[in-house]
Protein backbone atom coordinates (compact mmCIF):
# COMPACT_ATOMS: atom_id res chain seq x y z
CA UNK A 1 0.00 0.00 0.00
CA UNK A 2 2.82 2.62 0.84
CA UNK A 3 4.15 1.66 -2.38
CA UNK A 4 1.74 2.40 -4.16
CA UNK A 5 0.97 6.02 -2.48
CA UNK A 6 4.75 6.71 -3.22
CA UNK A 7 4.04 6.32 -7.08
CA UNK A 8 0.48 7.53 -6.73
CA UNK A 9 2.50 10.81 -5.46
CA UNK A 10 5.05 10.76 -7.88
CA UNK A 11 2.45 10.93 -11.08
CA UNK A 12 0.95 14.04 -9.42
CA UNK A 13 3.25 16.03 -8.71
CA UNK A 14 5.68 17.70 -11.17
CA UNK A 15 8.93 17.84 -10.43
CA UNK A 16 9.74 20.98 -11.96
CA UNK A 17 7.03 22.78 -10.29
CA UNK A 18 8.39 21.50 -6.70
CA UNK A 19 11.97 22.29 -7.55
CA UNK A 20 11.01 25.35 -9.11
CA UNK A 21 9.74 26.67 -6.09
CA UNK A 22 13.43 27.15 -4.44
CA UNK A 23 15.60 27.08 -7.68
CA UNK A 24 15.69 29.24 -10.31
CA UNK A 25 15.23 27.16 -13.40
CA UNK A 26 16.00 27.54 -16.80
CA UNK A 27 14.55 25.14 -19.96
CA UNK A 28 17.96 23.41 -21.19
CA UNK A 29 16.71 21.42 -24.73
CA UNK A 30 14.62 18.87 -22.97
CA UNK A 31 15.85 19.27 -18.98
CA UNK A 32 15.84 22.35 -16.73
CA UNK A 33 19.57 23.85 -15.16
CA UNK A 34 20.25 25.89 -12.21
CA UNK A 35 22.26 26.78 -9.44
CA UNK A 36 22.53 23.73 -6.78
CA UNK A 37 20.73 24.44 -3.78
CA UNK A 38 22.79 22.27 -1.85
CA UNK A 39 26.08 23.72 -2.70
CA UNK A 40 27.80 27.18 -3.59
CA UNK A 41 28.60 27.00 -7.41
CA UNK A 42 28.54 30.35 -10.02
CA UNK A 43 28.30 27.90 -12.34
CA UNK A 44 25.20 25.89 -13.06
CA UNK A 45 25.10 22.16 -12.86
CA UNK A 46 22.07 21.01 -11.14
CA UNK A 47 19.50 19.46 -14.34
CA UNK A 48 15.92 18.89 -13.68
CA UNK A 49 14.39 15.88 -16.05
CA UNK A 50 10.54 16.08 -16.43
CA UNK A 51 10.60 13.28 -18.32
CA UNK A 52 12.45 11.43 -15.47
CA UNK A 53 10.86 13.22 -13.13
CA UNK A 54 14.02 13.21 -11.85
CA UNK A 55 17.19 15.84 -10.58
CA UNK A 56 20.91 15.59 -10.18
CA UNK A 57 24.10 17.88 -9.50
CA UNK A 58 27.23 17.11 -11.94
CA UNK A 59 28.86 19.22 -9.08
CA UNK A 60 28.23 17.90 -5.94
CA UNK A 61 26.68 14.61 -7.47
CA UNK A 62 23.31 14.69 -5.21
CA UNK A 63 20.68 13.54 -6.81
CA UNK A 64 17.46 11.19 -6.71
CA UNK A 65 13.30 12.29 -7.14
CA UNK A 66 10.39 15.02 -5.66
CA UNK A 67 11.36 12.68 -2.32
CA UNK A 68 14.76 13.08 -1.78
CA UNK A 69 15.06 16.51 -3.36
CA UNK A 70 12.15 17.80 -0.28
CA UNK A 71 13.87 15.58 2.02
CA UNK A 72 17.50 17.05 1.59
CA UNK A 73 16.27 20.61 1.21
CA UNK A 74 13.61 20.79 4.30
CA UNK A 75 15.46 18.13 6.38
CA UNK A 76 12.67 16.50 6.66
CA UNK A 77 12.36 12.54 7.82
CA UNK A 78 10.88 10.18 5.02
CA UNK A 79 7.16 10.03 6.62
CA UNK A 80 7.17 14.11 7.04
CA UNK A 81 8.42 14.42 3.15
CA UNK A 82 5.43 12.02 2.38
CA UNK A 83 2.80 14.02 4.79
CA UNK A 84 4.16 17.32 2.82
CA UNK A 85 3.93 15.18 -0.77
CA UNK A 86 0.67 13.78 -0.39
CA UNK A 87 -0.76 17.18 0.81
CA UNK A 88 0.56 19.09 -2.14
CA UNK A 89 -0.55 16.38 -4.33
CA UNK A 90 -4.28 16.63 -2.60
CA UNK A 91 -3.67 12.62 -1.99
CA UNK A 92 -4.98 11.73 1.61
CA UNK A 93 -3.05 9.26 3.80
CA UNK A 94 -4.11 6.52 5.70
CA UNK A 95 -4.65 7.25 9.29
CA UNK A 96 -1.20 6.50 11.21
CA UNK A 97 -1.99 4.48 14.34
CA UNK A 98 -1.34 7.11 17.11
CA UNK A 99 -1.84 10.35 15.05
CA UNK A 100 -3.22 13.07 16.89
CA UNK A 101 -6.84 13.29 15.96
CA UNK A 102 -6.91 17.69 16.47
CA UNK A 103 -6.85 19.52 13.39
CA UNK A 104 -3.27 21.18 12.59
CA UNK A 105 -2.87 25.20 11.79
CA UNK A 106 -2.57 24.71 8.02
CA UNK A 107 -6.43 22.24 8.24
CA UNK A 108 -7.75 25.12 10.16
CA UNK A 109 -6.91 28.11 8.09
CA UNK A 110 -8.08 26.05 5.01
CA UNK A 111 -11.43 25.92 6.89
CA UNK A 112 -11.31 29.40 7.91
CA UNK A 113 -11.33 30.21 4.11
CA UNK A 114 -14.26 27.74 3.61
CA UNK A 115 -16.25 29.36 5.77
CA UNK A 116 -15.82 33.30 4.59
CA UNK A 117 -16.27 31.83 0.87
CA UNK A 118 -19.75 30.28 1.78
CA UNK A 119 -20.66 33.21 3.66
CA UNK A 120 -20.09 35.37 0.23
CA UNK A 121 -22.47 33.53 -1.13
CA UNK A 122 -25.07 33.32 1.27
CA UNK A 123 -27.62 35.23 2.49
CA UNK A 124 -25.09 37.44 4.53
CA UNK A 125 -22.80 37.87 2.19
CA UNK A 126 -24.92 40.53 0.53
CA UNK A 127 -22.84 43.53 1.12
CA UNK A 128 -19.56 41.91 0.07
CA UNK A 129 -21.11 40.96 -3.46
CA UNK A 130 -22.02 44.29 -3.64
CA UNK A 131 -18.55 45.72 -3.15
CA UNK A 132 -16.92 42.75 -5.44
CA UNK A 133 -19.85 44.51 -8.04
CA UNK A 134 -18.39 47.76 -8.06
CA UNK A 135 -15.42 46.94 -8.21
CA UNK A 136 -15.88 44.69 -11.45
CA UNK A 137 -15.01 41.17 -9.53
CA UNK A 138 -17.73 38.78 -10.68
CA UNK A 139 -19.24 35.94 -9.27
CA UNK A 140 -16.64 33.59 -11.39
CA UNK A 141 -13.53 35.77 -10.49
CA UNK A 142 -14.16 36.28 -6.62
CA UNK A 143 -14.28 31.84 -6.41
CA UNK A 144 -11.19 31.99 -8.94
CA UNK A 145 -9.45 33.84 -5.89
CA UNK A 146 -11.20 32.45 -3.17
CA UNK A 147 -12.23 35.28 -2.22
CA UNK A 148 -14.74 35.55 1.07
CA UNK A 149 -16.81 37.07 3.54
CA UNK A 150 -16.52 38.01 7.08
CA UNK A 151 -19.68 38.82 8.51
CA UNK A 152 -20.31 41.80 10.86
CA UNK A 153 -21.34 39.53 14.20
CA UNK A 154 -18.36 39.40 16.96
CA UNK A 155 -18.20 35.79 16.61
CA UNK A 156 -19.56 33.68 13.64
CA UNK A 157 -16.28 31.99 12.42
CA UNK A 158 -15.21 31.22 16.29
CA UNK A 159 -18.23 29.51 16.87
CA UNK A 160 -18.87 27.61 13.58
CA UNK A 161 -15.09 26.35 13.39
CA UNK A 162 -15.43 25.57 17.20
CA UNK A 163 -18.63 23.07 16.59
CA UNK A 164 -16.19 21.76 14.13
CA UNK A 165 -13.46 20.39 17.07
CA UNK A 166 -11.52 23.60 16.16
CA UNK A 167 -9.76 24.21 19.68
CA UNK A 168 -9.64 27.98 20.95
CA UNK A 169 -6.01 28.04 21.12
CA UNK A 170 -5.98 26.82 17.76
CA UNK A 171 -7.95 29.71 16.49
CA UNK A 172 -5.87 32.54 18.19
CA UNK A 173 -2.17 30.87 16.94
CA UNK A 174 -3.40 30.95 13.46
CA UNK A 175 -5.06 34.59 14.54
CA UNK A 176 -8.63 34.28 13.42
CA UNK A 177 -9.67 35.26 16.78
CA UNK A 178 -8.22 38.05 19.19
CA UNK A 179 -8.19 37.57 23.06
CA UNK A 180 -10.73 40.07 24.77
CA UNK A 181 -11.71 40.68 28.06
CA UNK A 182 -15.29 38.93 27.65
CA UNK A 183 -13.05 35.80 25.57
CA UNK A 184 -12.27 35.48 22.16
CA UNK A 185 -13.79 37.49 19.42
CA UNK A 186 -13.54 37.58 15.13
CA UNK A 187 -10.68 39.36 14.43
CA UNK A 188 -12.12 39.69 10.57
CA UNK A 189 -15.40 41.26 10.87
CA UNK A 190 -17.32 42.93 7.85
CA UNK A 191 -14.54 42.44 5.58
CA UNK A 192 -13.82 40.98 2.11
CA UNK A 193 -11.65 38.28 2.73
CA UNK A 194 -8.59 37.58 0.56
CA UNK A 195 -6.65 34.36 1.44
CA UNK A 196 -2.70 34.83 1.75
CA UNK A 197 -1.25 31.92 0.62
CA UNK A 198 2.70 30.26 1.06
CA UNK A 199 4.58 30.02 -2.39
CA UNK A 200 3.66 26.15 -1.88
CA UNK A 201 0.11 27.32 -1.90
CA UNK A 202 -0.64 26.48 2.14
CA UNK A 203 -3.24 28.94 3.60
CA UNK A 204 -0.71 31.24 6.25
CA UNK A 205 -2.61 34.13 6.70
CA UNK A 206 -5.96 36.28 5.38
CA UNK A 207 -6.30 40.12 4.27
CA UNK A 208 -9.89 42.02 4.61
CA UNK A 209 -11.17 44.50 3.08
CA UNK A 210 -13.67 46.77 5.29
CA UNK A 211 -16.54 47.88 3.26
CA UNK A 212 -19.16 50.06 5.62
CA UNK A 213 -18.03 51.78 8.72
CA UNK A 214 -15.09 52.41 11.26
CA UNK A 215 -11.66 50.70 11.16
CA UNK A 216 -8.70 49.96 9.14
CA UNK A 217 -9.49 49.77 5.19
CA UNK A 218 -6.99 46.56 5.64
CA UNK A 219 -6.33 44.11 8.13
CA UNK A 220 -4.55 41.75 7.79
CA UNK A 221 -3.58 38.45 9.98
CA UNK A 222 -1.27 39.01 12.71
CA UNK A 223 2.30 37.05 12.91
CA UNK A 224 2.46 34.31 14.13
CA UNK A 225 3.54 30.30 13.83
CA UNK A 226 2.68 30.41 10.16
CA UNK A 227 3.02 34.29 8.93
CA UNK A 228 5.52 35.99 8.59
CA UNK A 229 4.66 39.28 5.93
CA UNK A 230 8.05 39.64 5.38
CA UNK A 231 8.49 35.94 3.97
CA UNK A 232 5.79 35.41 1.69
CA UNK A 233 4.09 37.80 -1.35
CA UNK A 234 0.61 37.76 -2.30
CA UNK A 235 -0.35 35.68 -5.30
CA UNK A 236 3.23 34.26 -5.67
CA UNK A 237 1.52 30.44 -5.79
CA UNK A 238 -0.56 31.38 -8.78
CA UNK A 239 2.27 33.50 -10.16
CA UNK A 240 5.17 31.50 -10.03
CA UNK A 241 4.98 29.40 -13.13
CA UNK A 242 4.07 32.73 -15.30
CA UNK A 243 7.61 34.07 -13.81
CA UNK A 244 10.16 31.63 -14.84
CA UNK A 245 8.19 31.54 -18.33
CA UNK A 246 7.69 35.10 -18.67
CA UNK A 247 11.25 35.98 -17.16
CA UNK A 248 10.05 38.72 -14.62
CA UNK A 249 7.63 39.57 -12.30
CA UNK A 250 5.45 42.53 -11.71
CA UNK A 251 4.94 43.57 -8.09
CA UNK A 252 2.26 46.08 -6.84
CA UNK A 253 1.05 47.05 -3.50
CA UNK A 254 -2.29 45.94 -3.61
CA UNK A 255 -4.68 42.96 -3.26
CA UNK A 256 -7.04 44.37 -5.76
CA UNK A 257 -4.40 44.65 -8.55
CA UNK A 258 -2.73 42.37 -7.96
CA UNK A 259 -5.74 40.59 -8.71
CA UNK A 260 -6.94 42.62 -11.48
CA UNK A 261 -3.75 42.01 -13.24
CA UNK A 262 -4.25 37.86 -13.21
CA UNK A 263 -7.72 39.08 -14.67
CA UNK A 264 -6.41 41.07 -17.71
CA UNK A 265 -3.11 38.25 -18.72
CA UNK A 266 -0.70 39.25 -16.26
CA UNK A 267 -0.01 36.24 -14.06
CA UNK A 268 3.25 36.84 -13.26
CA UNK A 269 1.94 39.24 -10.82
CA UNK A 270 2.14 39.82 -6.91
CA UNK A 271 1.71 41.94 -4.54
CA UNK A 272 3.90 43.12 -1.15
CA UNK A 273 1.28 42.72 1.78
CA UNK A 274 1.46 46.09 2.86
CA UNK A 275 5.41 46.01 4.55
CA UNK A 276 8.26 47.67 3.07
CA UNK A 277 9.95 44.94 0.50
CA UNK A 278 12.17 42.73 2.26
CA UNK A 279 15.43 40.75 1.60
CA UNK A 280 13.80 37.72 2.08
CA UNK A 281 10.50 38.88 -0.76
CA UNK A 282 14.03 39.76 -3.31
CA UNK A 283 15.10 36.13 -2.69
CA UNK A 284 11.49 34.64 -3.05
CA UNK A 285 11.21 36.85 -6.52
CA UNK A 286 15.15 35.61 -7.73
CA UNK A 287 14.27 32.29 -7.76
CA UNK A 288 11.83 32.48 -10.30
CA UNK A 289 13.54 35.28 -12.84
CA UNK A 290 16.11 37.83 -12.89
CA UNK A 291 13.71 40.65 -13.74
CA UNK A 292 10.95 42.68 -11.77
CA UNK A 293 8.54 45.73 -13.04
CA UNK A 294 7.30 47.71 -9.77
CA UNK A 295 3.97 48.89 -10.41
CA UNK A 296 4.10 51.36 -6.81
CA UNK A 297 2.41 54.69 -6.60
CA UNK A 298 6.23 56.12 -6.09
CA UNK A 299 4.52 60.12 -5.88
CA UNK A 300 2.72 59.01 -2.37
CA UNK A 301 3.88 59.73 0.66
CA UNK A 302 6.77 57.46 2.19
CA UNK A 303 8.27 57.78 -1.63
CA UNK A 304 11.97 57.39 0.08
CA UNK A 305 10.70 54.08 2.14
CA UNK A 306 9.55 52.96 -1.44
CA UNK A 307 12.73 53.40 -2.75
CA UNK A 308 14.90 51.66 -0.07
CA UNK A 309 12.69 48.43 -0.87
CA UNK A 310 13.61 48.84 -4.77
CA UNK A 311 16.84 48.94 -4.09
CA UNK A 312 17.01 45.89 -1.37
CA UNK A 313 15.08 44.25 -5.04
CA UNK A 314 18.06 45.41 -7.03
CA UNK A 315 21.18 44.25 -4.64
CA UNK A 316 19.61 40.69 -4.29
CA UNK A 317 20.28 40.37 -7.77
CA UNK A 318 17.04 41.68 -9.48
CA UNK A 319 17.08 44.25 -12.65
CA UNK A 320 14.58 46.61 -11.32
CA UNK A 321 12.30 48.92 -13.14
CA UNK A 322 9.42 51.08 -12.38
CA UNK A 323 6.07 51.43 -14.30
CA UNK A 324 4.28 54.66 -14.37
CA UNK A 325 1.08 55.42 -15.28
CA UNK A 326 -0.08 58.57 -16.68
CA UNK A 327 -2.78 60.75 -14.61
CA UNK A 328 -1.35 58.67 -11.48
CA UNK A 329 -3.61 55.37 -12.11
CA UNK A 330 -2.80 52.22 -10.26
CA UNK A 331 -3.00 49.40 -12.10
CA UNK A 332 -6.67 48.05 -10.95
CA UNK A 333 -8.16 51.63 -11.81
CA UNK A 334 -5.88 51.74 -15.44
CA UNK A 335 -6.60 48.28 -16.70
CA UNK A 336 -10.85 49.10 -16.24
CA UNK A 337 -10.14 52.29 -18.43
CA UNK A 338 -11.08 52.10 -21.93
CA UNK A 339 -7.90 51.04 -23.82
CA UNK A 340 -6.58 50.22 -20.86
CA UNK A 341 -4.70 46.78 -21.76
CA UNK A 342 -2.91 48.83 -24.43
CA UNK A 343 -2.04 51.79 -21.94
CA UNK A 344 -0.36 49.23 -19.41
CA UNK A 345 1.15 47.21 -21.71
CA UNK A 346 2.65 50.64 -23.01
CA UNK A 347 3.85 51.19 -19.77
CA UNK A 348 5.82 48.50 -19.39
CA UNK A 349 7.78 48.82 -22.50
CA UNK A 350 8.54 52.46 -20.99
CA UNK A 351 9.59 51.10 -17.80
CA UNK A 352 12.62 52.68 -16.60
CA UNK A 353 15.53 51.08 -14.82
CA UNK A 354 15.73 52.18 -10.83
CA UNK A 355 18.87 53.91 -11.15
CA UNK A 356 17.46 56.28 -14.41
CA UNK A 357 14.03 56.21 -12.80
CA UNK A 358 15.75 57.25 -9.25
CA UNK A 359 18.19 60.33 -11.08
CA UNK A 360 14.30 61.20 -12.87
CA UNK A 361 13.11 61.73 -9.44
CA UNK A 362 15.68 63.66 -8.48
CA UNK A 363 14.98 67.37 -9.99
CA UNK A 364 11.95 67.32 -8.06
CA UNK A 365 13.28 66.40 -5.26
CA UNK A 366 15.66 69.36 -4.94
CA UNK A 367 13.39 71.85 -5.52
CA UNK A 368 10.82 70.46 -2.64
CA UNK A 369 14.27 69.46 -0.43
CA UNK A 370 17.22 71.59 -1.48
CA UNK A 371 19.88 70.37 -3.56
CA UNK A 372 22.13 69.11 -1.12
CA UNK A 373 20.05 67.05 0.84
CA UNK A 374 18.01 65.34 -2.38
CA UNK A 375 21.72 64.82 -4.20
CA UNK A 376 22.64 63.04 -0.39
CA UNK A 377 19.70 60.73 -0.89
CA UNK A 378 20.22 60.34 -4.77
CA UNK A 379 24.14 58.98 -4.37
CA UNK A 380 22.97 57.07 -0.94
CA UNK A 381 20.73 54.74 -2.67
CA UNK A 382 23.44 54.63 -5.71
CA UNK A 383 25.61 53.89 -2.98
CA UNK A 384 24.14 50.54 -2.42
CA UNK A 385 24.81 49.07 -5.87
CA UNK A 386 28.00 47.99 -7.29
CA UNK A 387 30.40 50.18 -9.20
CA UNK A 388 29.74 47.09 -12.28
CA UNK A 389 26.07 47.85 -12.14
CA UNK A 390 25.98 51.44 -12.09
CA UNK A 391 28.40 52.03 -14.86
CA UNK A 392 26.47 52.57 -17.63
CA UNK A 393 24.67 55.21 -15.61
CA UNK A 394 27.47 57.64 -14.05
CA UNK A 395 27.10 60.56 -16.87
CA UNK A 396 23.51 60.95 -15.83
CA UNK A 397 24.02 60.61 -12.63
CA UNK A 398 27.23 63.11 -12.10
CA UNK A 399 25.18 65.07 -14.26
CA UNK A 400 22.34 65.27 -12.08
CA UNK A 401 24.12 66.37 -8.83
CA UNK A 402 27.58 68.39 -10.63
CA UNK A 403 29.81 66.52 -9.98
CA UNK A 404 33.05 65.62 -12.40
CA UNK A 405 33.38 61.68 -12.99
CA UNK A 406 36.11 61.31 -10.59
CA UNK A 407 34.83 63.50 -7.26
CA UNK A 408 31.46 61.06 -7.93
CA UNK A 409 33.05 57.66 -8.07
CA UNK A 410 34.89 59.22 -4.96
CA UNK A 411 31.87 59.85 -3.14
CA UNK A 412 30.48 56.85 -4.09
CA UNK A 413 33.09 55.16 -2.90
CA UNK A 414 33.35 56.99 0.43
CA UNK A 415 29.55 56.10 1.24
CA UNK A 416 30.35 52.38 0.13
CA UNK A 417 33.08 52.28 2.76
CA UNK A 418 30.44 53.74 5.53
CA UNK A 419 28.01 51.72 5.04
CA UNK A 420 30.34 48.33 5.51
CA UNK A 421 31.33 49.94 8.63
CA UNK A 422 28.16 50.43 9.51
CA UNK A 423 27.51 46.63 8.50
CA UNK A 424 30.49 45.62 10.10
CA UNK A 425 29.28 47.54 13.28
CA UNK A 426 25.98 46.32 13.71
CA UNK A 427 27.08 42.22 13.55
CA UNK A 428 29.66 42.82 16.46
CA UNK A 429 26.94 44.52 18.27
CA UNK A 430 24.51 41.55 17.46
CA UNK A 431 27.76 39.01 18.91
CA UNK A 432 28.18 37.72 15.19
CA UNK A 433 31.59 39.61 14.45
CA UNK A 434 33.30 35.90 14.32
CA UNK A 435 31.92 33.52 11.24
CA UNK A 436 30.33 30.58 12.60
CA UNK A 437 32.49 27.20 12.43
CA UNK A 438 32.07 25.17 9.34
CA UNK A 439 31.74 21.18 8.96
CA UNK A 440 32.95 19.84 5.73
CA UNK A 441 30.03 17.55 4.86
CA UNK A 442 31.43 16.20 1.79
CA UNK A 443 31.15 12.08 2.12
CA UNK A 444 29.18 11.92 4.82
CA UNK A 445 25.44 11.72 2.93
CA UNK A 446 25.84 7.65 3.16
CA UNK A 447 28.31 5.37 4.60
CA UNK A 448 31.51 4.52 1.49
CA UNK A 449 29.04 6.55 -0.87
CA UNK A 450 31.16 9.85 -1.58
CA UNK A 451 33.61 7.81 -4.14
CA UNK A 452 32.26 8.72 -7.94
CA UNK A 453 30.96 6.24 -9.92
CA UNK A 454 31.50 5.03 -13.10
CA UNK A 455 29.01 7.39 -15.47
CA UNK A 456 28.59 3.97 -17.93
CA UNK A 457 27.51 1.74 -14.48
CA UNK A 458 25.34 4.53 -13.14
CA UNK A 459 23.74 4.74 -17.15
CA UNK A 460 23.20 0.80 -17.00
CA UNK A 461 21.30 0.68 -13.65
CA UNK A 462 19.13 3.57 -14.60
CA UNK A 463 18.26 1.34 -17.55
CA UNK A 464 17.61 -1.57 -15.35
CA UNK A 465 15.73 0.57 -13.10
CA UNK A 466 13.14 2.60 -15.63
CA UNK A 467 12.41 -0.75 -18.01
CA UNK A 468 11.25 -3.54 -15.99
CA UNK A 469 10.98 -5.46 -19.75
CA UNK A 470 14.62 -5.23 -19.49
CA UNK A 471 14.81 -6.32 -15.78
CA UNK A 472 12.78 -9.53 -16.26
CA UNK A 473 15.16 -10.34 -19.63
CA UNK A 474 18.06 -10.29 -18.95
CA UNK A 475 20.48 -12.87 -17.27
CA UNK A 476 21.26 -12.19 -13.70
CA UNK A 477 24.66 -13.14 -12.97
CA UNK A 478 26.23 -11.70 -16.29
CA UNK A 479 24.33 -8.70 -15.64
CA UNK A 480 25.39 -8.02 -12.18
CA UNK A 481 29.17 -9.29 -12.76
CA UNK A 482 28.75 -6.10 -15.57
CA UNK A 483 29.38 -3.92 -12.53
CA UNK A 484 32.66 -3.47 -11.03
CA UNK A 485 31.93 -0.86 -8.04
CA UNK A 486 30.18 -3.17 -5.25
CA UNK A 487 28.29 -0.39 -4.13
CA UNK A 488 26.02 -0.63 -7.66
CA UNK A 489 26.39 -4.20 -7.79
CA UNK A 490 24.73 -4.52 -4.91
CA UNK A 491 22.31 -2.14 -6.30
CA UNK A 492 21.67 -4.22 -9.41
CA UNK A 493 21.95 -7.58 -7.10
CA UNK A 494 18.82 -6.25 -5.45
CA UNK A 495 16.60 -4.61 -8.87
CA UNK A 496 17.30 -8.07 -10.14
CA UNK A 497 15.84 -10.54 -7.46
CA UNK A 498 12.59 -9.43 -7.50
CA UNK A 499 12.44 -6.11 -5.42
CA UNK A 500 10.45 -3.56 -7.35
CA UNK A 501 12.29 0.08 -7.78
CA UNK A 502 8.85 1.57 -5.66
CA UNK A 503 9.44 -1.05 -3.22
CA UNK A 504 13.00 -0.22 -2.86
CA UNK A 505 12.91 3.76 -2.81
CA UNK A 506 10.44 3.39 -0.31
CA UNK A 507 12.94 1.56 1.88
CA UNK A 508 15.89 2.78 1.35
CA UNK A 509 14.01 6.84 2.26
CA UNK A 510 12.78 5.06 5.45
CA UNK A 511 16.57 4.18 6.38
CA UNK A 512 17.78 7.77 5.25
CA UNK A 513 19.86 6.21 2.29
CA UNK A 514 20.11 8.46 -0.62
CA UNK A 515 22.87 7.46 -2.52
CA UNK A 516 21.31 4.88 -4.72
CA UNK A 517 18.64 7.24 -5.81
CA UNK A 518 21.36 9.80 -6.32
CA UNK A 519 22.98 6.89 -8.70
CA UNK A 520 19.65 6.07 -10.39
CA UNK A 521 19.59 9.80 -11.39
CA UNK A 522 22.88 10.56 -12.42
CA UNK A 523 22.56 7.43 -14.88
CA UNK A 524 19.28 9.55 -16.03
CA UNK A 525 21.43 12.35 -16.49
CA UNK A 526 24.28 10.37 -18.13
CA UNK A 527 22.03 8.80 -20.93
CA UNK A 528 20.59 11.92 -22.13
CA UNK A 529 23.79 12.51 -23.50
CA UNK A 530 23.76 8.83 -25.45
CA UNK A 531 21.64 8.32 -29.01
CA UNK A 532 19.40 5.50 -29.98
CA UNK A 533 16.89 3.69 -27.78
CA UNK A 534 16.99 2.25 -24.10
CA UNK A 535 18.13 -1.16 -26.05
CA UNK A 536 20.29 0.22 -28.05
CA UNK A 537 22.01 2.33 -24.99
CA UNK A 538 21.82 -1.11 -23.31
CA UNK A 539 23.35 -2.69 -25.38
CA UNK A 540 26.54 -0.12 -26.37
CA UNK A 541 26.82 0.26 -22.46
CA UNK A 542 27.07 -3.21 -21.44
CA UNK A 543 29.41 -4.07 -24.34
CA UNK A 544 31.31 -1.12 -22.84
CA UNK A 545 31.68 -2.77 -19.42
CA UNK A 546 31.99 -6.04 -20.47
CA UNK A 547 35.42 -4.98 -22.04
CA UNK A 548 36.48 -2.94 -19.39
CA UNK A 549 36.21 -6.02 -17.24
CA UNK A 550 38.08 -7.89 -19.59
CA UNK A 551 40.76 -5.08 -19.47
CA UNK A 552 40.76 -4.78 -15.88
CA UNK A 553 41.13 -8.96 -15.64
CA UNK A 554 43.89 -9.20 -18.06
CA UNK A 555 45.37 -6.33 -16.44
CA UNK A 556 45.44 -8.38 -13.02
CA UNK A 557 46.34 -11.53 -14.61
CA UNK A 558 49.85 -10.08 -16.57
CA UNK A 559 50.76 -8.15 -13.21
CA UNK A 560 49.92 -11.68 -11.87
CA UNK A 561 52.74 -13.19 -14.57
CA UNK A 562 55.21 -10.82 -14.01
CA UNK A 563 55.34 -11.80 -10.87
CA UNK A 564 55.43 -15.58 -10.95
CA UNK A 565 52.02 -15.87 -9.50
CA UNK A 566 49.83 -17.40 -12.22
CA UNK A 567 48.82 -21.15 -12.21
CA UNK A 568 48.99 -22.73 -15.89
CA UNK A 569 44.75 -21.85 -15.84
CA UNK A 570 45.23 -18.32 -14.90
CA UNK A 571 48.10 -18.26 -18.00
CA UNK A 572 45.43 -19.66 -20.93
CA UNK A 573 42.73 -17.41 -19.02
CA UNK A 574 45.01 -14.36 -20.38
CA UNK A 575 46.12 -15.44 -23.21
CA UNK A 576 42.36 -15.71 -24.37
CA UNK A 577 41.45 -12.40 -22.83
CA UNK A 578 44.40 -11.06 -24.75
CA UNK A 579 43.33 -12.57 -28.32
CA UNK A 580 39.51 -11.36 -27.44
CA UNK A 581 40.70 -7.57 -26.96
CA UNK A 582 42.93 -8.12 -29.62
CA UNK A 583 39.53 -8.61 -31.73
CA UNK A 584 37.55 -5.76 -30.85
Amino acid sequence: MADEIVAKIKDAIDIVDLIGDSVRLERKGRNYGGLCPFHDEKTPSFMVSPERQSWHCFGCGKGGDIFTFIMEKEGLSFPEALEELARRAGITLPKRRGRPQSQDLYTVMEMAVDFYRRELKGPGGAAGRGYLARRNITDRDAAAFEMGWAPASWQSLNDALRREGVTQEQLLKCGLVSQGERGCYDRFRGRVMFPIRNVSGRCIALGGRIVDGDGAKYLNSPEGPLYSKKDNLYLLNKAKGAIRERGRSILVEGYMDAIRLHMHGHGETVASLGTALTEEQASLLRRFANKCYICYDADAAGQNATLRGMYVLQRAGLQVYVVRFPGGKDPDEMLQTEGGDELFDAALEEAKPLVLYHIGLFEKAAKSEGQAKAAEELLEGMAQLSAVELAPYLQEIGHAVGLPDYQLRGELDRLRRGRRVSAQAAESMAGTDEPPETIDLDGLDDEGSSAPCDPAETGLLYLLWSSRELRTGVDVGETVRLFLDERLKEICGALLTGSSPEELERRWLELGEHFPLSVVAAGGAFCDTLSGTDAEKWQALAAGMRRKSMQARYARLREMMFRGQAAPDEMAEYARLAAELKRH
